[in-house]
């Protein structure tokens, strides 16, 4: 967090162990994808199609609860506007306007064969990360217009931060609405199910032969929107499909696009799915699969094998026929030849042409492009570019494919924290603290149950395995190294230290900041409470201190587990709590009636979230840490991406997990 106490951003690089390796490093990745590697060999295979529909039915509500969309507001009037045409020999270009949601005005094409047989069959094209073009990439202008030429209706529409809607990635890694239990997929999902509301609504569009098709994060769009909504009849996904496991460890130590990209990591959904029952979820309808052989980001192994499970689902049903993988030896992106499979089986499935093979693609005018390639996501430039990359300024340039002038399209940024105030506001209002103590301890057991559900599951609180080194009297002090396993796999570096008093029992405080224990020695902390008459015990909750690892990478990753990153941590205060509580050496004692807990920071949370669930944590200390979780959504708050609970606010404000303590004293 930003804050006068806070250590200068230098120092703060120590802290996180960016200029040193660590022993711990691997820890916490390697923890969370063994626990993703057990949840996907968990998961059942269904053998029966009675059986696959049964799962489907208990499928469906969990995704639509992972990505958040019953959280958003309804359907709210489009106001579409035609802005412009661009005509072409064999089909017009229209340039559209419209509100996916107040606030968030879609820039679009919709491409139009030039014929009078509507209404026809249609197609959706998400795009995917190709921030800068956006709907005016060249591959994607020579997809929508081949499609148009053999009589298809395109819409093709810039997401939220890319095109005309750029902004910034961080538009991809808004944190917030995870608060109120919206994802940054389901943000994606809800604009594509308006762009569909907007072919429906042309008389052009047949709504009984909607398609849709994306590579890429256009690939994962049509993936989730394929599997919740039922109006598109025949899905494309290119270059996403893969295993959850293969896509996270293909993306280890990348963080995710610098930290900024939050659109893979549906929350929970590791849990209860692998990507070929989402698949399942669209089945029979025809399916077919595009994949890159020398794609890095999504391996073809895993490809492959979710592929297998899904022929399998389509077998069950009876629609062999109606699902297809098409391997292509190509790298990451929408190719020609992936273009010329998605070209053949959308013709076979939604004009009944042909058999689903390959169709060839047609050179065809594109209109100029505002941002040359050199300054674009996608590719690294030459050392010709340099004169282009020192003219950025002068980018973006005019094109007729623009749909409003530069400026005119608000960012989206500010929208999504608006959008998340306005689902969090009633909230905030409507959970008022109870007036009565009578029934603020009726409601206690209910509140704390909503934690533990929040948190994730526990493992079984055994014995602590605890190890002691550099035991060390100094100057009135007893002073320790510990490290202690909080599960297996995990474990906790500390630091105890406390009065040398042999004659009587200490009080010990369990000390907790966002930095590491090492912060405890820097600021003064430590030292302080050792001059009070109390023992301390600092300790490294995993992925922090000794055990640092980058933040964002950890927690988007365990968020779309069963166990929150932050719930992790929890575990380990609690576990801390445990190695007091069975301390028996014959060396300083400490007075298990006077645990507490001081946590600074993200640290205050834990501290915060330790004491509701733990009677044993005497009182609570909570320092420069949100006592509101408002202050996540209208600030840009500085604290990591692991405080950030999903769904946290349809279930309790912080003032009411605070008032749970009482009468425990609690600063």
């Amino acid at each position: 967090m930003s804050t006068k106490a806070d250590p200068a951003p230098t120092h703060a690089f120590g802290l996180w162990g960016i200029d040193r390796d660590s022993p711990y490093r691997a820890m916490l990745l390697d923890f969370i994808e063994r626990q993703a590697q057990e949840l996907a060999e968990g998961l059942a295979k269904p053998e029966t199609s009675e059986r696959w529909e049964a799962r489907r039915a208990e499928l469906k509500p969990r995704l639509l609860h992972s990505l958040g969309l019953g959280r958003l507001p309804g359907r709210t009037p489009l106001r579409p506007q035609i802005v412009g045409r661009i005509e072409r020999p064999t089909y017009a270009i229209q340039k559209l306007v419209y509100e996916s949601l107040p606030g968030f005005s879609v820039t679009a094409h919709l491409y139009l064969p030039n014929q009078k047989d509507f209404p026809g069959p249609a197609v959706l094209y998400a795009p995917g990360h190709w921030m800068e073009n956006c709907k005016l990439e060249p591959d994607i202008q020579l997809f929508c217009a081949n499609l148009a030429a053999r009589g298809f209706v395109v819409l093709v529409y810039d997401p939220i931060g890319q095109g005309e809607r750029l902004g910034d990635w961080l538009d991809h890694g808004h944190l917030e609405p995870l608060l109120v239990g919206l994802s940054q997929e389901g943000l994606m999902v809800w604009e594509s199910m308006r762009a569909i509301d907007y072919l429906v609504s042309r008389p052009e569009v047949d709504p009984g032969r909607i398609g849709m098709t994306g590579a890429s994060g256009g690939g994962l769009n049509t993936f989730y929107t394929s599997a919740v909504d039922e109006r598109i009849k025949v899905s494309v996904p290119v270059c996403y499909i893969t295993t959850f496991f293969s896509m996270m460890t293909a993306e280890r130590d990348r963080n995710w696009e610098d930290g900024v990209d939050l659109c893979n990591q549906v929350p929970g959904v590791m849990a209860y799915a692998e990507m070929s029952d989402i698949c399942g979820l669209f089945a029979p309808k025809p399916l077919c699969i595009i994949a890159g052989v020398r794609d890095w980001m999504f391996p073809i192994e895993g490809v492959r094998e979710v592929y297998k499970d899904i022929a399998h689902i389509y077998h069950l049903l009876k629609a062999s026929d109606r699902v297809r993988l098409a391997e292509v030896d190509s790298e990451h992106g929408y190719d020609r030849k992936m273009r010329e499979a998605a070209y053949g089986w959308l013709a076979r499935w939604l004009r009944d042409e042909g058999d689903g093979s390959p169709i060839p693609e047609h050179e065809c005018a594109l209109l100029p492009t505002p941002y040359h390639p050199a300054l674009t996501y996608m590719d690294p430039p030459d050392a010709a570019d340099l004169p282009i990359l020192r003219r950025r300024d002068a980018f973006p340039e005019p094109s007729p494919g623009l749909c409003l002038s530069s400026g005119e399209v608000r960012p989206q940024g500010p929208a999504i924290t608006t959008l998340t105030r306005q689902i969090a506001e009633p909230r905030f209002f409507d959970q008022q603290p109870p007036p009565e103590a009578d029934e603020l301890n009726r409601g206690r057991e209910n509140l704390i149950e909503a934690v533990k559900n929040l948190l994730g599951p526990f493992p079984e609180r055994t014995l602590v395995n605890d190890q002691i080194f550099n035991q060390t009297l100094h100057r009135g002090v007893f002073a320790e190294r510990v490290v202690f396993e909080s599960e297996p796999g995990i474990v906790i570096p500390a630091m105890f230290a406390a009065p040398a008093q042999w004659a009587e029992y200490v009080p010990v405080v369990v000390y907790v900041d966002e930095w590491g224990k090492a912060t405890g020695l820097k600021n003064g902390v430590v030292d302080a409470l050792l001059k009070a008459g109390l023992a301390v015990f600092a300790i490294d909750v995993r992925g922090v201190g000794e055990t640092a690892t980058t933040d964002f990478e950890a927690t988007t990753n365990a968020l779309m587990t069963d166990r929150p990153l932050f719930g992790q941590r929890v575990y380990d205060v609690l576990r801390a709590v445990d190695c007091l509580w069975r301390r028996i050496y014959i060396s300083v004692q400490i007075d298990k009636g006077r645990i507490a807990c001081l946590g600074r920071g993200a640290g205050g949370l834990l501290a915060l979230y330790a004491a509701t669930m733990d009677e044993r944590l005497a009182a609570t200390a909570i320092w420069e840490a949100p006592v509101s979780y408002r202050s996540l959504i209208t600030e840009r708050a500085g604290f990591p991406p692991s405080v950030y609970l999903f769904d946290v606010l349809n279930h309790f404000y912080l003032p009411s997990l605070i008032a749970t303590l009482a009468p425990r004293p609690l600063l």
